[in-house]
């Protein structure tokens, strides 16, 4: 949003309503300035001084107009309150004084969407919302650019964050819109003004709240009321005639001849093959996951898409890289081999239903088993509606979590515990309570029922790389307030993420920073880009080090480029042409060599950058360069005259185009010269918590941690050798654990012989003999109560990777990056 949108709503809305408002009584700010609107008084450090509205929200827990005075301090000067608060009198703050500042903001909002023109998809419905917004993104963006809703935002409040956020540059904008109480769906009509819509389901979801299903399907209905056209299953044919009849064009697919996407699927393993025809033409297409809902929201996104107007054949390559979302029905591993169905997220009957008959889909004779938690509105008679939905799917033991429960103790097979944390206890003490059976564990969010799934698989778990996003978001927030508190007013952070996110998860890292507001991220090559763009990422992203047979597809995937040769510039221009784009002028990035001497021009082809920022087909989003030693205080002087070189550099430029960005501190660079910081930070190894300097106070916390397990114990005569080569031998008799990782595995071998180490039940156990492809050996000899599938840290939150490197006589980059992909990725939390 900007600044005009304010000014277009005071003038059409406020003031024609008599809303009091307070008017800034210094220099007004230019109507183009970027306005980033908030209720949230922690997200305040992170913007612009001057760029922020605070909307004070008055909730069960909290009222925002006690925080009112610290957005104030923190920067903001836009504000909207309730009519019955006083505030100071500031002389650089614009103040609206509203009856219900929630409805105000949207009605903000509202003008922005308008100004912005760009045609909205609405989606809603009792469940999927969220992952059909994600895939229909993932479907769209390599030849659209798609704006969305971050992660969940529809309600109330999160309908006008998201709108917020939307651009001129976009050429489309999918919002989702959820309600839980009559009467909200036409406020949420009201602010997304959708175009064009989509109903994902009518389930039981907050159905306690209305009426009737009824009630619940009309006041759905209301966000389609100026739509187009509106994308629904053809099951939902009730929602299909009361649209038709409002004169609104309705899509539907299913399996019947009368659908406009017909389709017929097949399971096949874990996942499904799908016959489709579409405008009379068929097709085949192969989904990777087997359970319903999942090709239910599937099948809705890619008939979305195709009414938009995708090419159906490039709907076969999109769903490969589809992925269940964070608390959608997802399967895990048991070591036993057999499966643990989760699914947190969509907690009503209907949902139950669609999840055990995934359950009784799995092949083979072994035994089936859930665990289920409360569902909303339901009764104690309800536990009979559950054995309808189980009757002959092969269900043989049910454990039944919560109060409304407390009668189904009394079916036999069935067993009940009154909390989560009582069934936790119960499946630590009878560790093969469910071995050799499949596992449904189905309840809502608030009940944590993820803690199921980690104690019913934890148990022999591989080697695996664990993200934790929690941490990843602490480090953001961390780093951000660093920068604004130490670095000028207006720098903002530009998060690298080159090397798949450093060997990680580098889409799981980017949804993070979307969600979070990072206007950029940065990638090495095109390829990883790509890869981005393939699952849903649509910030903009920086590729680092584009070569040129790559040019074309990093134009398909709307990729920002670095151009360090004049000839990469004029290789640009020519695929520009060639692929027929004629639109804005392309976004660049030119790097200056300020004296590390890898890539960039040469601070002597001034005069060739000056003719170069003037090209009508290119703008030059930033210059920036890199400095080579940042770390090390004994080369500051070679830094500094970096630094200087530079800035001659962007100064000379900033005379011919004065809007120039400009970027040269990496994480160590922003650390110890921040003063030096230009309109970016560029953020790497700082966001995964790993310091190379002194963090100055920041308490950056390890996002990644290398685990495994114990998979043998054996005790060692003394004065016996270990392993390849007989090294190693002990004046005494020792207990040893073999773990089942190796060099093969990125644990480097010359941490053989004692020079590394892991930590076991909170205790350091050195490595014995040498590191093998597969296996390592260490002492537990002195670790009490050792046993076989013990966890075994190799590092993370007990041996930092810093130290872990330092030991193995290499950089934490070097450590992460070369963990193959065979070690299991595992990301947790946010």
């Amino acid at each position: 949003m900007n600044v005009g949108a304010w000014r277009t709503w005071v003038t059409s809305s406020v003031e024609p309503s008599g809303l009091r408002h307070q008017r800034r009584a210094v220099e007004p700010i230019s109507d183009d300035q970027s306005l980033h609107v908030t209720q949230d008084s922690r997200q305040l450090p992170f913007t612009r001084i001057g760029q922020t509205a605070f909307v004070a929200i008055r909730g069960q827990w909290h009222d925002g107009h006690d925080y009112v005075e610290d957005a104030y301090a923190a920067g903001a000067r836009f504000f909207i309150v309730h009519n019955d608060v006083e505030l100071p009198d500031w002389p650089d703050a614009e103040i609206v004084w509203s009856e219900d500042p929630i409805v105000s903001w949207q009605q903000l909002v509202r003008c922005w969407r308008d100004a912005c023109a760009t045609p909205t998809i609405a989606i809603t419905g009792s469940n999927g919302k969220t992952t059909v917004k994600e895939w229909l993104v993932q479907l769209l963006l390599p030849s659209c650019d798609v704006y969305s809703s971050p992660r969940s935002f529809n309600s109330q409040v999160g309908v006008p964050l998201a709108l917020g956020d939307l651009g001129n540059q976009h050429e489309l904008a999918i919002i989702e819109a959820g309600i839980s109480e009559p009467d909200e769906m036409p406020l949420l009509q009201a602010c997304i003004g959708p175009d064009f819509g989509v109903l994902t389901h009518l389930g039981d979801a907050h159905l306690e709240h209305f009426k009737s299903r009824a009630s619940l399907m009309e006041n759905k209905l209301a966000l389609f009321a100026e739509c187009r056209w509106v994308v629904m299953p053809e099951a939902l044919s009730q929602a299909k005639i009361e649209l038709e009849k409002r004169g609104i064009t309705v899509y539907t697919w299913g399996a019947s001849e009368g659908a406009s996407l017909m389709v017929e699927s097949h399971v096949l393993g874990n996942g499904r093959f799908v016959q489709a025809h579409w405008e009379g033409k068929p097709f085949s297409w192969t989904l990777p996951f087997s359970d319903e809902i999942a090709y239910r929201n599937a099948m809705t996104a890619a008939l979305t898409a195709l009414v938009w107007g995708l090419n159906a054949e490039r709907i076969a390559p999109a769903f490969l890289e589809f992925k269940d979302l964070d608390h959608r029905m997802q399967r895990h591993r048991k070591s036993d081999g057999n499966w643990v169905l989760s699914d947190a997220y969509t907690n009503d009957w209907d949902a139950l239903g669609l999840a055990v008959s995934d359950l009784a889909l799995i092949p083979g004779g072994e035994r089936k088993a859930m665990i289920v938690g409360p569902i909303p509105g339901m009764c104690a008679e309800d536990a009979q509606r559950l054995n309808t939905i189980v009757d002959g799917k092969g269900i043989r033991d049910i454990w039944t979590i919560g109060a409304v429960w407390e009668s189904a103790a009394e079916q036999a097979g069935w067993r009940h515990f009154s909390s989560t944390e009582s069934a936790l206890q119960a499946i630590e003490k009878e560790r093969d309570a469910f071995e050799g059976a499949h596992v449904l564990v189905k309840g809502p969010r608030a009940e944590k029922f993820e803690r199921l799934v980690n104690a019913l698989t934890q148990q022999g778990h591989a080697t695996r790389l664990v993200l934790d996003l929690e941490a990843l978001a602490h480090n953001l927030r961390s780093l951000r307030n660093f920068i604004r508190v130490h670095a000028p007013i207006g720098a903002e952070l530009l998060a690298v993420i080159k090397a798949s996110g450093y060997g990680t998860n580098a889409p799981a890292i980017a949804r993070v920073l979307q969600f979070h507001r990072v206007p950029l991220v940065a990638v090495a090559c095109t390829e990883e880009g790509v890869e981005l763009r393939k699952h849903g990422i649509s910030m903009r992203i920086l590729v680092l080090n584009p070569t040129p047979n790559t040019l074309s597809t990093l134009i398909a995937y709307r990729l920002e480029p670095t151009i360090h040769t004049s000839d990469q510039y004029e290789n640009l221009i020519s695929t520009l042409e060639q692929q027929g784009h004629d639109g804005a002028p392309w976004p660049i990035h030119l790097k200056i060599d300020s004296g590390m001497h890898r890539l960039g021009f040469s601070p002597d082809e001034l005069e060739g950058l000056i003719d170069l920022i003037r090209r009508p087909e290119t703008e030059v989003k930033t210059v920036f360069s890199h400095l080579a030693s940042a770390e090390r205080p004994a080369h500051d002087a070679k830094t500094q005259k970096q630094i200087e070189t530079f800035e001659s550099v962007v100064k000379a430029l900033r005379a011919h185009k004065p809007h120039l960005q400009s970027h040269i501190l990496n994480t160590a660079g922003c650390l110890r010269f921040p003063e030096v910081t230009g309109d970016y930070v560029r953020i790497g190894i700082g966001l995964m918590g790993i310091e190379l300097v002194a963090s100055k106070g920041l308490q950056l916390q390890p996002v990644v941690r290398f685990e495994t397990s114990i998979s043998s114990l054996h005790h060692v005569p003394a004065n016996e050798g270990v392993g390849y080569g007989f090294e190693d031998a002990a004046a005494h008799p020792r207990t040893l654990a073999t773990l089942p990782v190796g060099y093969a595995d990125g644990f480097p071998r010359n941490l053989s012989n004692g020079r590394g180490a892991v930590t076991i039940r909170g205790q350091q156990a050195r490595v014995v003999g040498k590191v093998c492809m597969d296996m390592v050996m260490v002492d537990v000899s002195q670790i009490p109560e050792v046993t076989v599938g013990d966890s075994v840290e190799i590092f993370g939150l007990h041996q930092r990777i810093e130290d872990f490197a330092a030991a193995a006589e290499t950089i934490p980059y070097e450590i992460l990056t070369r963990i193959p992909h065979r070690v299991a990725r595992e990301q947790r939390g946010n």
